[in-house]
């Protein structure tokens, strides 16, 4: 369930006439809370498709009016290549009620994994590391209404990444933050594969406790306590209490 507060920020996001309802209502009332939004300083067109509903396109100008910026919506396909958001029906529907955020939605444990909210890129479209470095954040700040920005995150708004129930925060290069629950009886990067990364990572257990090995080490970390992951160092984590484990992940440095 929604929090008061996010609540009251979606049905202001609605307007007058209520919640949106149709899949282009939705995607409208996202461009028009965009307009209000200092990060809608910076041009970028992007496109959206909703299988089996739809395809348009989102310009932003870039040009200020007044207490607004320039952001205008399109019917059909970007007219040069860029990048598209391709996003389930079920999936913007879960994102405009807050159950699900978009980073959230976007998460991967590797590249070629299925995400219900996938950004893909036209064909002929060549972007440079900045502009796809610039995707993540900027996904963050179109998908997300009101200002300040909140993103609720609990068992209810979760999806299931590396062995865990995820929420991600905010990814912007250097930076990745993410709410992870493991469950009773769960492990998580278990896979080899996932174990070690090219940078630090700083785990802040909130809640239960986190056991694992990080390098060959043993570590049982109760709540309250933060564990530094050393870059390269590989790294699995289990729960054998009757009660989850809540930790923030905090990835940092370069690479993250």
């Amino acid at each position: 369930m929604l929090n008061a507060a996010f609540a009251a920020i979606v049905l202001g996001a609605a307007g007058a006439s209520g919640a949106p309802t149709t899949t282009e209502e939705i995607i409208e009332s996202y461009v028009e809370d965009f307009r209000s939004d200092r990060f809608a300083a910076e041009p970028m067109l992007f496109g959206i498709r909703v299988p089996d509903e739809g395809e348009w396109h989102v310009r932003v100008t870039g040009e200020q009016h007044g207490d607004t910026w320039g952001v205008e919506l399109h019917e059909g396909a970007a007219p040069t290549p860029t990048f598209v958001y391709r996003v389930e029906s079920e999936t913007l529907r879960a994102v405009e009620s807050g159950e699900l955020n978009p980073i959230t939605a976007q998460g991967k444990a590797f590249s070629d994994d299925y995400a219900p909210m996938e950004v893909l890129q036209m064909e002929g479209y060549q972007p440079t590391m900045e502009q796809y470095a610039a995707v993540n954040p900027f996904s963050f700040h179109f998908w997300t209404r009101g200002f300040p920005e909140m993103i609720p995150f609990g068992e209810e708004n979760t999806r299931k990444l590396h062995g865990s129930n995820v929420v991600g925060f905010y990814y912007e290069p250097g930076l990745r933050t993410i709410y992870s629950r493991i469950e009773p009886g769960e492990t998580i990067r278990d896979d080899p594969r996932e174990q070690a990364m090219p940078f630090p990572i700083l785990i802040i257990v909130m809640s239960g406790t986190a056991e694992g090995r990080v390098d060959g080490e043993r570590v049982t970390a109760p709540a309250g306590n933060a564990i530094f992951v050393p870059p390269f160092a590989p790294h699995v984590w289990w729960n054998e209490l009757q009660e989850p484990a809540e930790a923030i992940l905090v990835m940092f440095g370069e690479g993250a």
